[in-house]
């Protein structure tokens, strides 16, 4: 069945038809089109969309080049037939996915008029409607009216969605125009982690090419118009190797992707409608402070009609402690002085990095202000001052607990540096992808092992009273520790001292001076394959610009 749009509305001068197979397509196309003042048509098959051009004169025409039924050049055929009879040669433009950018002559040659690359760009589709339809109608926004547009609609997101790894909002609200449209394309996406990564995954047993390819091909699309950059890359990068015949590289690859791919199930079960009703019975939250009050009662009730057991402990050290282990979630309502306030909220700090847990800060505007003066500030999630509006937090909360309930979780690692500059700055780069943990000497690092274990550390190599070779010989000396990977972080470049460093042996070797993007993607390469995989082959290379394989 097609879905369409009130065909008697006169107060548009177009209408365009969009042909694709993806729903999340379909409704990022068409919300971008309305809100330019443009009606749409949506089909999702070349066999729907042939029997709604039989009865409608389109003005323009988006065809997605390949769906499983009939693709976009067969489809194309027979419109061009439909198009002959009728006498009414509409312009096709075919909707692509980004290397179809290489083969842009010969979809021209088939007969398209133009091709647009998905995931669309908004300007770029502004600027094809104008070059294909009748009258144009519409100016391109300024610039700057679009900045602003896109930082009101990512302001108006829940905060706890910020906080997901891997997934670029301003990116995904910039393909979807709008929050709203946004977080329905992230419901659908969310929806069908399941079904689809089990798809994946049988294809491949059963080496089903076609099918798997056509699934991935899908993944990546629906993953880029999301956000989810570093998946859609994955998805890339098995969809060519799959097409080049490269089957063991693709066995090789897709456990990681699948693995990513279905972190998000977790981190954004809230979106799901499949999972609004279901309630998990663990569902708790620490609520330390003072338990009168209007304002309390009025937080205690909103979370409790999200089915949260809220647990009320006084912010007395010890009484905390003794509740660490009831919840992942801690919401600290402070009063008093701001002495107290600050060495409370540094003890609740220090928990929520050993224990990955998630800490929120509400109440009073100035008690909030005194409890972010810490040192480790950032560990504080959000915060929410007077008045509160009761509704948002208690959907960041459930956002969070889910985000804790999910299958994966954010990957911890341990900078041991003496520089508390540089460590600022690399907790700073490093924490919106992974959980990071700082120590400032060896010490205090072999401190922190006896009681956390992390998934990779990161260790300088010129420390004063014990170096980076000494630490690294104690972690490996103990049992409990020595299958931690250890990557030296430092700024020795010089052949003498690389050689020097990988005599030790560490899983990896990095350089402080690599651009951020560039450290962050060999971290997740590094998480993405086996540690036996990096050798220290790079002896070689001076300039240490990776993880070393």
């Amino acid at each position: 069945m097609s879905e369409q749009f009130d065909k008697n509305d006169n107060s548009v001068s177009a209408r365009v038809l969009i042909v694709d197979d993806m729903p999340v397509n379909r409704t990022i196309l068409s919300s971008m089109l309305t809100t330019m003042g443009i009606s749409c048509d949506l089909a999702a098959s070349g066999s729907e969309c042939l029997d709604m051009c039989v009865g409608t004169a389109y003005d323009l025409i988006l065809l997605d080049h390949r769906m499983p039924d009939m693709d976009g050049v067969e489809t194309l055929m027979h419109l061009k037939e439909i198009f002959r009879r009728t006498g009414h040669d509409t312009p096709v433009i075919c909707h692509t996915v980004d290397d179809g950018k290489n083969y842009i002559n010969l979809y021209k040659a088939a007969g398209f008029a133009d091709v647009l690359i998905k995931p669309a760009d908004p300007g770029k589709v502004m600027m094809m409607l104008m070059t294909y339809l009748p009258n144009g109608g519409f100016t391109l926004p300024e610039e700057e009216e679009k900045k602003l547009h896109a930082e009101a609609e990512l302001a108006s997101l829940p905060d706890w969605l910020k906080t997901v790894p891997k997934l670029d909002l301003m990116s995904g609200i910039s393909h979807c125009e709008t929050a709203t449209e946004y977080l329905d394309a992230l419901a659908t996406f969310t929806g069908s982690i399941r079904e689809k990564s089990d798809d994946i995954e049988r294809f491949l047993k059963e080496e089903n090419w076609p099918m798997y390819l056509l699934r991935v091909h899908s993944l990546k699309s629906v993953a880029r118009l999301v956000g989810a950059d570093s998946l859609a890359d994955k998805a890339a990068d098995l969809e060519y190797a799959g097409e080049q015949g490269e089957y063991a590289l693709v066995y090789a690859l897709t456990p990681a992707m699948i693995e990513e791919y279905r972190s998000f199930s977790g981190k954004l079960e809230r979106l799901g409608t499949s999972q609004e009703t279901q309630a998990p019975a663990s569902r708790s939250i620490l609520f330390i402070g003072d338990d009168n009050g209007v304002v309390v009662r009025g937080i205690t009730k909103a979370l409790e009609d999200e089915d949260f057991r809220v647990i009320h402990v006084k912010d007395i050290p010890e009484v905390i402690l003794n509740h660490r282990a009831d919840s992942d979630l801690l919401i600290y309502y402070p009063s008093g002085d701001n002495d107290h306030i600050r060495s409370v909220t540094t003890m609740l700090a220090e928990m929520c990095r050993d224990d990955d847990k998630t800490l929120c800060i509400a109440g009073d505007p100035l008690d909030i202000e005194a409890a972010k003066d810490i040192h480790d500030s950032d560990a504080i999630c959000a915060t929410y001052p007077r008045p509160i509006n009761l509704d948002k937090m208690a959907a960041d909360m459930l956002g969070y607990f889910y985000m804790h309930s999910g299958n994966d979780r954010m990957r911890t690692i341990l900078v041991i540096d003496d520089d508390p500059d540089f460590l600022h700055i690399i907790k700073r780069w490093l924490s919106e992808s992974f959980t990071v943990d700082c120590s400032h000497s060896g010490a205090a690092a072999l401190a922190y092992l006896d009681r956390k274990r992390p998934d990779l550390i990161l260790l300088d190599y010129e420390m004063p009273g014990m170096n980076g070779e000494q630490v690294m010989q104690r972690i490996r000396s103990n049992p409990s520790n020595d299958r931690v990977p250890i990557v030296f972080l430092t700024g020795k470049n010089d052949k003498e001292g690389v050689l020097k460093i990988l005599e030790q042996r560490p899983d990896g070797y990095l350089l402080k001076s690599m651009p951020r993007e560039e450290l962050l993607d060999s971290l997740h390469e590094f998480f993405e394959q086996s540690a036996a995989s990096f050798s220290m082959s790079a002896a070689n290379s001076s300039a240490g610009s990776g993880l070393e394989k």
